[in-house]
């Protein structure tokens, strides 16, 4: 793997008595996409806003780009998030939506015009910047988002269920699309999101959250054949989950019995 642009370490976030996050800890590489995947309430959203800022953390430290981001507020980290309902300025051209972040950096107008044209070639609305967002369809406000993310050129772009909103249809269409757009641009991407399929085939590596805790961080065929816990096997689907008693060097299961060293070398018994 490339070297880390994101890395967390030991991250603890309360609210109140209730823990959020107990303890996280995982890198993602330079261009590399990792979805953070889980069932609601498990800390995902509050994981990307402490990322960005917007949550203190109780423990722990945020490194961006090698740097510590203890003390450094919102507008002065390299990390861009795209929500999960778009948050777009109805008021605004596609152009100006995109080129947001870009003039509140204050970067001239030449150049700013410059980035618009080519983030909107990427995101493919080339044409579209004098629309109205509210004339545009979901999938193609969800790519306005997503290029005003991208526009400013953020070391780290966070993205909250950016597909929840859509039909199915269009779901797996984008899917597709923020994965090549991702890494065209060669942007580090950490993706949250509940749907099992979108993480499996959207990613580079999946961190499954259960209660605040990373259960397993793994590419996606290897999280689907070898789950490291009967949560992460039942959370992605499988039904084949059987009981199994282990005594003597002997594994019985399904009224046969087999060498615990057979199961164990084949990756099969936990």
């Amino acid at each position: 793997m490339s070297p880390a642009k994101l890395g967390l370490v030991g991250l603890r976030v309360s609210y109140g008595d209730r823990p959020a996050l107990g303890g996280v800890s995982f890198d993602v590489g330079d261009g590399e996409l990792v979805a953070v995947l889980g069932p609601s309430g498990c800390g995902k959203t509050t994981l990307l806003k402490v990322i960005a800022g917007l949550l203190p953390v109780s423990e722990g430290t945020i490194y961006i780009g090698g740097r510590s981001m203890e003390g450094v507020p919102t507008r002065d980290r390299s990390a861009a998030l795209v929500f999960q309902h778009y948050s777009l300025f109805p008021h605004m051209s596609v152009a100006d939506n995109v080129g947001y972040g870009l003039k509140a950096r204050g970067v001239p107008r030449g150049e700013r015009d410059v980035r618009v044209a080519e983030t909107l070639a990427l995101v493919d609305l080339e044409g579209y910047g004098r629309r109205a967002v509210h004339s545009l369809s979901g999938g193609q406000q969800q790519r306005v988002a997503m290029g005003r993310a991208l526009a400013v050129r953020p070391d780290v772009l966070l993205m909250d269920e950016p597909l929840s909103s859509l039909d199915e249809r269009l779901r797996a269409q984008m899917r597709r699309d923020i994965r090549a757009i991702v890494k065209a641009q060669g942007t580090t991407c950490l993706y949250v999101t509940h749907d099992q399929d979108e993480a499996m085939e959207i990613a580079d590596r999946v961190v499954v959250l259960k209660d605040g805790l990373v259960e397993q961080i793994a590419a996606p065929l290897e999280l689907y054949r070898s789950p490291a816990s009967e949560y992460v096997a039942r959370f992605l689907g499988h039904e084949n989950v059987v009981e199994a008693l282990v005594a003597g060097g002997r594994v019985g299961f399904l009224g046969a019995t087999t060498d615990a060293s057979l199961l164990s070398a084949a990756g099969g018994l936990a």
